[in-house]
């Protein structure tokens, strides 16, 4: 049987050498946690109850000598028995383990994913006994089975009350987690008026912001049909706007609607067919910059952007926004700017482009930008992935400030019943098939994208016509014509760039007061290059291979828990920061002074594991002011008003000789006498540890890299530099703009990569002084 222990306090006990008593056959099948107790799940093979009868008998009769004078004789097992609330037979709740789904109601029929424990007869056998109880008690399960080590995971159809029931069955589960029903269900199999009541369960469960303080994403697109029930409680009427008021506020194309749902709720497979209830923690505001009939002039886009920005600002001058934007335009580009990304760069920097705009730098309000890379016709899918190398990003991705999202896709699964001759174009983890890269681009420009998020796939119909979708491999959102379907599908990058939007968002509203370079640098920070991005770079990688790497898939695919939160084994911190990047000396305009952080490393903590290994990932976001005259691509004038750069302390380096090496770094002649190249790795003494080091990392306005190493090691490495380099705001004196002060975002964050037991949060959180909460 399976039985259920209540142990309190949690964490009182080592679950592995205190409650698996293998010669008994006794296994832990779970444990969860709360604030109060640790539920842990056991399975109990027939006769082997007296296995604990037996435990608790010797707490009763016997006593532990004590080995210290004074401190009284224990009873034996005491730590365990103590700690055990109570015992109860396992039954689904105890075995449901998913973090996301609740558990159904008792009487709806649905998929369940179903972890069988594996016996000493191994996993086949393990199969076999579960396939005669499901015949046994009509349950539906489908023919594949999945192994692991120590389980088999098979997916089951039936209720939850049968699976209650059938106790034979019960006590051969380990776990019981949800199966999200797939898009082509509501998509595909769904009539209109069923997928509305669908809508409506969801919108039963959503808890929408209110219109006041709350983070927006604003989007510029299409327009956005404000009738749809999933949008209209977040959407006010007042925040629908038009670059052109003739144009009207509605969505004509249908693109700024899917966007929206997109922005707002995310993909709506996972919470349509959750259980519990949707969080939404931002709202939505409009702004049309596309006609519905004709189109606006190329050359018009910087000035319509800025139309729209000043738009929204002049309705509500203090809200958070994140600007989202998916519209591009197609043709060759190397990554130098345009009027419209420079434009872009202008507004992230917090002025405008507008002539009778203000020219100050002393009152300018940054900005956030998500844009979407730019797509890929489909159907040149069929030579992908070498079509993805040769079609480049598109204007105005290149924006420097802007965060730029290329597409990614985990969605493989197609059925192969309905669809017997199709094929995925994508493997998981893999560039999406629409997503274009930068790796045409001169080697001057940043990395684009700089970040990589879900955007479907598409199939290759018996290796000759590309089709997109089927629906399972597209991203579910909102339609643009209710009456018609409230479902749609969606994708490409600009389902991505929405998805990003809808991750600052976030941020924005769960840290209110960090900057918009801080909610940059923390998507960066949290994006992770999957395995088959990985894979694409040798195991010995040359600073090529690592080029290319970025230039696919920037800074890997967003990982929003990564980006969100602070975790015992993997603390973050985030320093908000000025500097001032140069100064006059006499008749010259000089480099200014340095930033000097401090880690605080729990050192005694690293070094009681020397060993151990670790990772140390730092991410530094800034704004630059631009410079599109092309004179200043590669003259003295430069494109970036200034640039700044980190440096880390070696672990074999004096605090003295760490410092003499950074103020000894002639970085601005560097930088001008050899345009083409990036700063050295300034003697850095760590510099092969760093999975891009320092010319890779420098590109752009935003530069992330990570420090692998052991824990002794990290525990010398105590500061971090942020200095300056180069730029137009020094070379050119006449604009007097070198006394300006800049902000800038540094996001610190200290890994252990091993399985070892060890709190990096807490210490570090007590020597800063952040509150660290204690249960109760």
């Amino acid at each position: 049987m399976a039985i259920v222990l209540e142990i309190q306090p949690p964490g009182s006990i080592d679950f592995g050498s205190q409650l698996e008593w293998k010669r008994d056959g006794i296994e832990v099948l779970t444990v969860v946690s709360s604030p109060t107790a640790d539920t842990v799940a056991v399975h109990v093979p027939d006769g082997k109850l007296s296995a604990f009868e037996s435990r608790i008998r010797a707490y009763l009769t016997q006593d532990v000598k004590s080995k210290k004078p004074g401190i009284p004789d224990k009873p034996k097992n005491a730590s365990l028995v103590n700690a055990i609330m109570s015992f109860r037979r396992a039954a689904f709740q105890e075995l449901w383990t998913d973090d996301i789904y609740t558990p159904p109601a008792a009487d709806v029929d649905t998929w369940f994913q179903v972890w069988l424990r594996v016996g000493p007869d191994g996993p086949r056998a393990a199969a076999a006994r579960f396939q005669a109880c499901a015949r046994r008690f009509q349950l539906t399960l489908l023919p594949g089975f999945t192994r692991f080590q120590g389980r088999v995971v098979v997916a089951v159809h039936a209720t939850r009350t049968q699976l209650e029931d059938a106790v034979d069955v019960l006590d051969q589960i380990a776990e019981i987690r949800a199966i999200p029903l797939p898009a082509d269900f509501f998509l595909a199999q769904l009539k209109p008026y069923e997928q509305a009541s669908w809508v409506q369960n969801l919108l039963q469960r959503t808890t929408v912001p209110a219109p006041g303080r709350s983070p927006y994403v604003t989007l510029l697109d299409t327009g956005v049909n404000h009738g749809h029930p999933l949008l209209a409680p977040l959407v006010a009427p007042t925040d629908l706007h038009a670059v052109t008021p003739a144009w009207g506020v509605n969505d004509h194309h249908g693109h700024g609607t899917e966007m929206a749902g997109l922005a707002t709720h995310g993909e709506l497979g996972q919470p349509l067919a959750g259980r519990g209830s949707h969080v939404i923690s931002h709202r939505l505001e409009s702004v049309k910059i596309l006609p519905p009939r004709g189109q606006t002039p190329v050359a018009l886009y910087g000035w319509v952007t800025n139309e729209a920005v000043r738009l929204v600002e002049r309705a509500d001058p203090n809200r958070r926004r994140t600007f989202a934007m998916m519209t591009t335009t197609d043709g060759k580009s190397i990554g130098t700017p345009s009027d419209w990304s420079a434009a872009i760069d202008t507004l992230a920097f917090g002025m405008d482009t507008l002539l009778d705009g203000d020219d100050s730098v002393d009152d300018r309000r940054p900005r956030l930008f998500v844009l979407a890379a730019g797509n890929i016709p489909w159907d040149r899918w069929k030579h992908y992935p070498a079509e993805n190398d040769l079609a480049a990003i598109q204007n105005p991705a290149q924006a420097w400030n802007a965060l730029t999202v290329g597409a990614c896709t985990d969605l493989v699964t197609i059925d192969a019943n309905k669809w017997p001759s199709l094929a995925v174009i994508a493997g998981s983890g893999s560039l999406a098939p629409m997503s274009t890269t930068s790796l045409l681009w001169s080697r001057v420009w940043p990395f684009k994208p700089d970040v990589v998020a879900e955007g479907g796939n598409g199939t290759v119909d018996a290796g000759r016509n590309v089709l997109v979708g089927p629906e399972s491999l597209r991203l579910m959102t909102t339609g643009a014509d209710p009456a018609r379907a409230l479902l749609v599908d969606s994708g490409e990058t600009s389902g991505a760039a929405a998805e990003v939007s809808r991750l600052c968002a976030q941020l924005a509203a769960r840290y209110p007061n960090y900057w918009p370079e801080t909610i940059r640098a923390l998507v960066v920070h949290g994006a992770e290059w999957t395995p088959a991005m990985r894979g694409r770079v040798p195991l010995v990688a040359r600073k090529n291979d690592k080029e290319e790497l970025l230039r696919r898939f920037g800074y890997g695919k967003i990982d929003g828990a990564r980006s969100v939160d602070s975790e015992a084994r993997r603390p973050t911190l985030i320093l908000q920061e000025s500097i001032t990047p140069y100064v006059k000396k006499d008749s010259s305009i000089a480099l200014g002074a340095l930033n000097l952080h401090d880690l605080p490393w729990p050192a005694s903590l690293l070094t009681a594991h020397p060993n151990a290994e670790v990772r140390l990932k730092l991410t530094l976001s800034y704004f630059i002011e631009p410079n599109p005259s092309r004179r200043g691509w590669q003259s003295k004038f430069r494109y970036p008003s200034h640039g700044l750069r980190f440096a880390v302390k070696g672990a074999s380096e004096t605090d003295e000789k760490f410092m003499q090496r950074i103020n000894k770094l002639d970085r601005d002649e560097l930088l001008a006498s050899s345009p083409t190249e990036e700063e050295s790795d300034w003697g850095d003494p760590d510099a092969r540890w760093w999975a891009l080091g320092a010319q890779l990392r420098s590109r752009g306005s935003i530069h992330s890299d990570t420090w692998s190493g052991t824990a002794a090691q990290l525990a010398l490495k105590s500061h971090i530099a942020v200095f300056p380099v180069g730029g137009w705001w020094k070379d050119w004196r006449d604009a007097q703009r070198y006394p300006t002060q800049v902000r800038y975002a540094l996001v610190v964050s200290l890994e252990a990569t091993q399985d070892i037991d060890i709190d990096l949060y807490t210490p570090i959180a007590n020597q800063i002084g952040v509150a660290v909460p204690v249960a109760r």
